[in-house]
């Protein structure tokens, strides 16, 4: 479908835009841009190969469990035994408390649960950027087959992600029936999901590429995500931390931690999930998906370009 709207959008163009000079120009631009666009043949091979995209899923899945005791158990049970570590230091210990947003915030457990909540979203791409750094080197059988669509290699390793990473929603669900009360705001949680999995992919789709390349990329991209880990809310309000920057005359900060999809995706699922709140600011949100396709149209197009000389580095 992508190659096919491709050429017939070429066939169209390049006999007028050809005629002329400037029009050879535009003509280059306008093939430029089409190429860089057409990223819905990954949709249409995710459609063809689905049954073994099902497969590399189980497969990926499996593998992160295969040979321990607990086995797949460990996707409950690591959130669970964190949530308990969160709500005994920071509960009992510290009895600290999320300020301002819900009269719930102050009951017991609540600071727990909205800092699982931010987790369980950042935890998603972290683990889906931290695992493709060597996506491609791990999978050398697959690469040296040529009929192989290796942008599914990626597309696999964010769902079976996003996959585990619903077992947080799950428990922060219960959890917050207790804390925080049933709201039907909750059933705008997969509008924040949908730009976090386009994000996450795109940054999969370009780390692969520097991992196969350049075999230092996942010690590069281990610090880097430890630096996104403070530079998201998680464990702060983003509207404090606004503030103070403002007051010490480090405005500019704000801007560049807006530019992390991150920050507003976090921000939003707990009001929604968690308060019972709609998003403060829409524009956000619209910010939110602006970058993340962006991300992903640029990952998506870098891999294509650079996935002809995997063969030849492995």
């Amino acid at each position: 479908m992508g190659k096919d709207f491709y050429r017939i959008m070429e066939n169209k163009l390049s006999s007028a835009a050809k005629k002329n000079c400037l029009g050879s120009l535009a003509w280059l631009g306008i093939k430029k841009a089409l190429k860089f666009l057409d990223f819905t043949g990954l949709a249409l091979t995710v459609f063809q190969k689905r049954d073994l995209v099902r497969q590399l899923i189980k497969r990926n899945i499996s593998v992160r469990y295969r040979g321990s005791f607990l086995g797949i158990f460990w996707s409950f049970a690591n959130p669970l035994l964190m949530l308990g570590v969160y709500l005994f230091v920071f509960g009992v210990l510290f009895g600290s408390r999320w300020e301002g947003l819900n009269k719930n915030t102050d009951k017991p457990g609540a600071f727990a649960l909205v800092m699982l909540c931010g987790l369980a979203i950042y935890n998603i791409f972290a683990e889906t950027v931290n695992y493709s750094c060597n996506i491609i080197i791990t999978n050398q059988n697959l690469v040296k087959k040529v009929v192989f669509p290796l942008e599914l290699l990626s597309f696999v390793q964010v769902i079976a992600t996003f996959l585990l990473g619903l077992v947080w929603f799950v428990l922060l669900f219960a959890g917050g029936l207790f804390v925080f009360g049933l709201h039907w705001t909750m059933l705008l949680l997969p509008v924040f999901l949908l730009p976090l999995i386009l994000f996450s992919l795109g940054w999969s789709y370009i780390v692969s590429c520097f991992g196969t390349y350049i075999r230092d990329t996942q010690h590069v991209v281990s610090v880097l995500l430890q630096m996104l880990f403070f530079m998201s809310p998680i464990f702060y309000q983003f509207g404090l931390v606004e503030k103070k920057l403002q007051a010490a005359g480090w405005g500019w900060v704000i801007y560049i931690l807006q530019l992390n999809p991150l920050v507003y995706i976090i921000e939003d699922s707990r009001r929604i999930f968690l308060f019972g709140e709609l998003p403060a600011n829409w524009w956000h949100v619209c910010l939110i998906y602006l970058i993340s396709i962006v991300v992903f149209l640029i990952g998506f197009y870098w891999f294509r370009t650079v996935k002809k000389g995997f063969a030849d580095v492995l």
